[in-house]
């Protein structure tokens, strides 16, 4: 009869199935789990990498961009940033202040920022910044039940920059004529208004004051705007071994000139002492021929003071800004002069040029940069001026990227730096 019994219960396979979901469910639900926080833990770990990324990028842009900054201050920023943002995302998911503080020690403990930079040449200089962190990512209940409560994720970022420059030697041209006292639209932020008189009384036979917008004045502005220039080209140049500066003002005469220098000390002085309120017509044939003069292939002051330097190469600029037309000593457009104007403006874009790319300078086409590159490339700054006026310094600039036409102090200051970082060739290279 046992026997029977026993030999039943062999042969009976009902229950087999929950049986072994019984026995099987807590390796299914610890696999689930499993799975579920290695998931969590990768996209830890790519949240990680991005704020790494970041940093080191912003590190490595730092340093190119301030040109100053040692690898002490570049590593401090790098790390700073990357621990912050990570932080800043835990204090966003509720952590308390306790764990924020031994999250942040546990970061600083566990990021390596290595920062390294070297000048290839005196005109460039190259920039990497290396990050290395590891974090602890905690796991389920499930995971941890297994042995494992939490997974260690490293991640790792490079970050390279660089800081180019350019050797060059540059003459402004600058427009003093008596149209320069006019206002522009920009108020005056030191001294918003001013008190103007005016006749009042049932007779006017009083005299009021009252409050009036206090606008900069065209001159001001270029004042402002030069001042934004040299500021760029000593940032490309503390040394005063790549660039040099000089400058030429005119209203109807042409002005004593500032002869180029290194530096920029001497022609932001010479901006600086422009006069308020200027005055006279406009004649800008002799400034622009003693930038010509200054910088031609056939006067060698340039080439051998940047020999010596060990520039063996050096690009040259004339920047020719106005705010008018071409009148001379009237009060009206003088087409001799425009054309004298022009004719200067042709004889320098030519300057070096091979006998091809002068004909195409002389039949109106465009010149490649690399055939430009051989003459005294010219950017033209037409500041509120009428349509003459901008018609001739879109004769005289050497392309489409040479011109600029502000109508405003706001986009003239713009114009300066940019036409300075253009000429200096200063900028940042990022790789990651």
């Amino acid at each position: 009869m046992k026997h029977t019994i026993f030999a039943r219960l062999a042969k009976d396979r009902a229950g087999n199935f929950g049986i072994m979901t019984a026995a099987m469910l807590p390796v299914l639900l610890a696999v689930g789990g499993v799975a579920v926080d290695l998931t969590q833990a990768m996209d830890q770990k790519n949240q990680l990498q991005a704020l790494a990324d970041g940093a080191t990028l912003a590190a490595a842009s730092a340093m190119a961009a301030k040109g100053t900054m040692t690898t002490a201050e570049a590593q401090k920023l790098g790390t700073d940033m990357y621990i912050a943002q990570k932080i800043k995302e835990l204090k966003n998911s509720g952590a308390s202040a306790e764990t924020l503080a031994a999250e942040e020690a546990k970061l600083r403990a566990n990021t390596e920022t290595l920062v390294t930079s070297s000048g290839s040449s005196k005109t460039a200089a190259s920039y990497e910044v290396r990050m290395k962190s590891s974090y602890d990512v905690a796991l389920s209940g499930l995971t941890s039940f297994l042995g494992f409560p939490t997974v260690r994720v490293s991640v790792e970022s490079v970050s390279a920059s660089g800081r180019e420059g350019n050797a060059l030697s540059m003459y402004l041209a600058l427009d003093e004529s008596g149209s320069m006292a006019e206002d522009t639209t920009t108020i005056n932020s030191a001294q918003p208004t001013i008190q103007q008189s005016y006749p009042c009384g049932r007779n006017n036979n009083k005299i009021c004051y009252g409050d009036v917008p206090n606008y900069l004045t065209k001159m001001e502005s270029l004042k402002a705007a030069a001042g934004v220039m040299f500021a760029e080209l000593e940032k490309a140049d503390s040394n005063h071994e790549l660039i040099r500066v000089g400058a030429d003002s005119y209203d109807d005469q042409t002005k004593t000139q500032q002869s180029i220098q290194w530096g920029t000390s001497l022609v932001d002085s010479y901006v600086k002492r422009l006069p308020e309120p200027p005055s006279g017509g406009t004649d800008a044939s002799g400034a622009l021929t003693n930038a010509f003069n200054a910088l031609k292939n056939a006067n060698a002051t340039e080439k051998t003071a940047h020999d010596g330097k060990g520039n063996t190469n050096f690009d040259r600029y004339i920047v020719f800004m106005t705010d008018g037309e071409m009148t001379g000593n009237s009060g009206t457009w003088n087409s001799t002069i425009d054309t004298r104007v022009r004719d200067i403006c042709l004889n320098a874009k030519s300057d070096g040029l091979t006998d091809a790319a002068k004909l195409k300078l002389k039949n109106g086409q465009q010149l490649t940069e690399e055939e430009m590159s051989k003459g005294i490339k010219i950017y033209t700054i037409a500041f509120m001026a009428p349509d003459r006026g901008k018609k001739l310094l879109n004769y005289c600039a050497s392309g489409p990227g040479y011109y600029y036409e502000p109508t405003d102090m706001t986009t003239l200051v713009k114009t300066f730096g940019e036409i300075a970082r253009k000429a200096a060739q200063t900028g940042t290279r990022l790789t990651n």
